[in-house]
């Protein structure tokens, strides 16, 4: 489905309260055949796209949150994991370990996503250089990484930075926030999928529902009438 702005969804909501002011101002004159566009079918519309959309606005500011924390902690990774690199290369390892290593290494390097600031709009929340798979390509490697260092008896560093408790504690909270990111990802993904279900199903979304409704005002008052001249401009676009 393709995606409007968040503006446009919230539009389409507050367009269709204008809709129900106007018919609520018909009275008895309002009485059409089709249950879906009584009047307070209408409001019951109106309510849950208000709710639909509120949700995903909602959702917006977590997603973005946990998009910036993730950037931030990925960030440093690749300098950090190269300093330690170049420790274990320092060391009396042989090179065959140094290899193995480098190899992990180049993977963490190769993979690590750019951190860019996350926007809330509805087409991406949060824009990253890579693909939301490669976090986890990223944190597999790393943590691989963690492992290997930890079995080679040569990795000693003085540098506190670079100790393997602390190699060790960074890879946790890396996994964790890959983790809250992804879970805000699915959150907002499901509150789109929701909202569009309510503003854009086919027939018996809000959208074809208040043009059903302006079709019933044209058939009640006339084309050309004062009534329906005042609902014509009211606009509702689909997604």
């Amino acid at each position: 489905m393709a995606s409007t702005s968040e503006t446009g969804h919230a539009k389409n909501v507050d367009n269709l309260g204008l809709l129900i002011s106007n018919i609520a101002s018909y009275g008895d004159r309002y009485k059409p055949t089709n249950p879906s566009i009584l009047l307070e079918a209408l409001k019951k519309m109106e309510a849950d796209g208000r709710a639909a959309v509120l949700a995903v606005n909602d959702a917006m500011p977590i997603y973005s949150r946990a998009t910036i924390e993730r950037d931030n902690a990925f960030a440093p990774l690749g300098q950090l994991v190269t300093r330690s690199l170049n420790s274990l290369r320092a060391s009396s390892s042989s090179e065959q370990t140094d290899e193995a290593a480098s190899a992990i290494v180049r993977k963490i390097r190769g993979n690590r996503t750019t951190a860019k600031t996350a926007a809330a709009t509805d087409v991406k929340v949060a824009t990253v250089s890579t693909s939301q798979q490669s976090y986890d390509s990223v944190i597999d490697n790393y943590e691989r990484y963690i492992q290997y260092i930890a079995a080679t008896p040569e990795y000693a560093p003085n540098e506190d930075d670079i100790k393997l408790p602390v190699l060790k504690a960074l890879a946790v909270d890396l996994r964790a926030k890959n983790t809250a990111c992804n879970n805000a990802k699915v959150a907002i993904d499901n509150a789109r999928m929701a909202r569009n279900r309510v503003l854009y199903t086919p027939l018996t979304g809000l959208v074809d529902v208040a043009l059903d409704a302006k079709t019933y005002i044209k058939s009640l008052f006339g084309s050309t009438s004062p009534e329906y001249k005042q609902v014509a401009k009211i606009d509702f676009t689909k997604a």
